[in-house]
């Protein structure tokens, strides 16, 4: 087995665990595509992705699964990547004026941002497309063990001045920000996003049935034609081999995006101690609401995407206000290992 298709394989390993059904790997010059049943693994928006189709015509088959494709890589990153140089949002915060409104923004940019900014402000900041001079500040996804320092108090409030949602305003098509130094980040919801967009091309295309994620999201849509329905599974927070606590079984039919944020997914342990990349902008420092992973289910991938971000910077107490507002559903699980349900994520939640 060459190197790269032992890396490709540890990589997806996690990902393959949290989806209940089949799964075959793909090379890229052969074999099955990605319907009926098989599942197609790639790589895109700096994680790993997944695709499978049910019950595609024949003639858009192959036309929607490079559609989908292109969705969850270069055409959405074009869009909302800060990294990628010539991106919309890497013009934005290479080019926007403090307190000048930066115009001209595209309909997909300008919905993001705006639904983004009222998510903020329903959590009062727990989810901060803002933060980003703060986590470029910790660098939890970016340094080595060797190259990571905790930040100074002194290095926290600096970087804190210049986040703030509330600094941040759209209208008709354009932004504004008010300080300069401020940068947007829209990794916390864009995968999520990124779904969004797939679930349209799904229903332009007529797909019967579909299972497509997304790093920590999932989508799952229609039927798969054999009466069955969707296993989601619920990774396990405290094993690294990504088995899984149990599932979340979705009846044939079912439409629904899932997104995980937990303390696991990326951290540095430093001097005894261990860093999460989750932070939280009232402290400048990684959340500590007393959960390892919180799962939430939604009728929208950006929404399901933020909001699992937003309820693990709160807490379980703190999130059900939230949840509710945006008709969400919830799986926490706490520090002690402590499992806890909303009334509907209940009712799907089958053990493993």
């Amino acid at each position: 087995m060459s190197r790269k298709l032992v890396l490709l394989l540890k990589m997806l390993a996690a990902s393959a665990a949290l989806i209940g059904v089949s799964v075959i790997i793909l090379s890229r010059t052969g074999g099955k595509d990605a319907s009926d049943g098989a599942t197609e693994y790639f790589f895109g928006m700096g994680t790993s992705e997944s695709l499978t189709l049910y019950n595609v015509k024949t003639s858009k088959k192959d036309e929607l699964i490079d559609r989908i494709k292109l969705l969850l890589t270069d055409d959405t990153e074009n869009i909302i990547s800060r990294r990628r140089e010539g991106s919309e949002l890497y013009r934005l915060n290479s080019e926007y004026k403090p307190g000048k409104a930066y115009t001209g923004l595209s309909d997909e940019l300008y919905s993001v941002i705006s639904l983004s900014l009222a998510i903020s402000a329903d959590c009062e900041g727990a989810f901060d497309i803002s933060v980003r001079p703060l986590s470029g500040l910790w660098g939890i996804e970016e340094k080595t063990t060797e190259e990571f320092a905790v930040p100074s108090e002194s290095e926290i409030a600096e970087a804190l001045s210049l986040v703030g949602y509330n600094h941040v305003s759209v209208a008709e098509n354009s932004v504004t920000l008010d300080i300069s130094g401020m940068e947007l980040d829209l990794g916390a919801c864009g995968k999520g996003y990124a779904l969004d967009r797939v679930k349209s091309a799904l229903d332009e295309a007529g797909a019967g049935g579909a299972v497509v994620s997304c790093g920590g999201s999932i989508l799952v849509y229609g039927d798969k034609g054999d009466g069955n329905g969707f296993k989601v599974g619920i990774r396990d927070p405290f094993k690294e081999d990504g088995s899984v606590t149990g599932y979340l079984e979705f009846a044939p039919g079912s439409m629904r995006f899932v997104s995980t944020s937990g303390d696991y997914e990326k951290y540095i342990e430093k001097d005894g101690a261990r860093y999460h990349h989750i932070l939280d902008t009232r402290t400048g420092r990684p959340a500590d609401s007393g959960l390892s992973s919180v799962t939430v289910i939604a009728e929208n991938g950006l929404v399901s995407d933020a909001l699992s971000t937003a309820c693990f910077v709160l807490g379980e107490e703190k999130s059900k206000p939230l949840l509710e507002k945006y008709g969400c559903e919830a799986v926490f699980i706490a520090k002690d290992g402590q499992m806890s349900f909303t009334d509907g994520a209940k009712k799907l939640y089958r053990d493993a």
